[in-house]
């Protein structure tokens, strides 16, 4: 049997990025797959038994317990030090280029036989630019998108050992109908500029307003910029036509109509968000980022715009509220079935195969 480990860094509260909820989906179905050839572990230093990291299906390894968060954060160095020095896994999978660089020293150091296949989820233009050579150390990389494998192929990395599986969607029957009036959503983090650049969605639906006075826009999340979007809100006049529904744990099961679902990213690793919304029948229009949407966005559920392009972003807007009537939800929901959690692990368990 082949051990495959998972290394996660350090995650935080309350863990409802889109990397956790891939890791909460590995761990349903490794936890609950018993396979006869492969055994899949989580391997958290900086996370003691009983955090709520998962839903705890699975197997694990956890860090020693301390009770300070800071102490943690030092003690899970040392937790995966040890780790690395005495595991007997075929395969390490490692979330970081941090992690990549160490464990290829402790294999050289202590003469360890795993294999090092790095995965992550953030677009490596933008958040590593300084990691290339981390990246040449490991054997196998597991690209979430088509297009973090043209960055790792830029890098100099061997096609042969870059292997695309992007993310897992689990399939819904419930739909998202169109709204008698222009309505946009948002659903995520609300950062003013960063990454999710909300300032550019108010500007656009700004724009946007004028061709179609009726339109209405609403942000489902919380996030630290919530107090600087009222003010641009307000800035903008549109007080009347702009709300925030706050965070919920399912937001989704919340929206029972609307247009189209906008993602104004200024990067992605692959956009869970977007899935959610087209798993749900509902068009999105998004920034055609590096990475991410242009594996998720085609001609029967959305429109990608160029960022920055506030004209385009008005008129994309605009033109899928115009030919709603032309978005299917049973289209849009089978365009992404390459993404749907049953046909994503049968390609998953295929490639983790191939790395051996």
């Amino acid at each position: 049997m082949r051990h495959v480990d998972v290394v996660l860094p350090y995650l935080f509260p309350p863990y409802i990025g889109g990397t956790e909820t891939v890791l909460r989906k590995w761990d349903a179905y490794f936890g609950s797959h018993k396979l006869a050839d492969l055994k899949v572990r989580f391997v958290l230093p900086f996370a003691y038994h009983g955090s709520n990291v998962f839903n705890h299906r699975g197997d694990y390894i956890f860090g020693w317990r301390l009770f300070d968060n800071k102490l943690m954060r030092v003690f899970g160095v040392i937790n995966l030090l040890v780790y690395l020095i005495f595991t007997k896994a075929d395969n390490l999978v490692v979330l970081s280029p941090n992690y990549i660089r160490l464990s290829y020293r402790i294999r050289k150091i202590f003469h360890k036989h795993y294999r090092i296949t790095d995965w992550i989820h953030f677009s490596l233009d933008q958040k590593f630019v300084d990691n290339q050579a981390d990246f040449k150390l490991a054997d196998y990389h597991l690209a979430i998108s088509t297009g973090i494998k043209q960055q790792l192929l830029d890098m100099g990395i061997s096609d042969k050992k870059i292997l695309t599986v992007f993310n897992p969607i689990e399939a819904t029957t419930e739909q998202i109908v169109d709204s008698n009036h222009p309505k946009y959503i948002y659903v995520g983090r609300l950062e003013y500029r960063g990454q999710k650049n909300l300032q550019e969605l108010l500007h656009g639906f700004f724009l946007v307003r004028k061709e179609l006075p009726e339109a209405q826009l609403e942000f489902w999340g919380s996030g630290p910029d919530i107090l600087r979007l009222h003010e641009l809100v307000h800035q903008l006049q549109l007080d009347s036509c702009v709300s925030f529904r706050g965070w919920h744990t399912d937001p989704w099961s919340e929206i029972s109509a609307a247009t189209a679902f906008v993602l104004t990213s200024t990067y992605e690793g692959l956009p869970m968000s977007i899935l959610e919304a087209m798993s749900h029948g509902l068009p999105v229009v998004a920034a055609n980022v590096a990475t991410g949407p242009m594996d998720e966005v085609t001609f029967e559920n959305g429109l990608l715009y160029e960022p920055g392009d506030l004209d385009e972003l008005k008129d994309k807007m605009i033109e899928v509220s115009v030919n709603r009537k032309n978005y299917q939800g049973s289209s849009i929901k089978t365009s992404i079935k390459q993404f749907y959690t049953e046909n994503y692990f049968k390609n998953l368990l295929k490639i983790l195969q191939e790395m051996g």
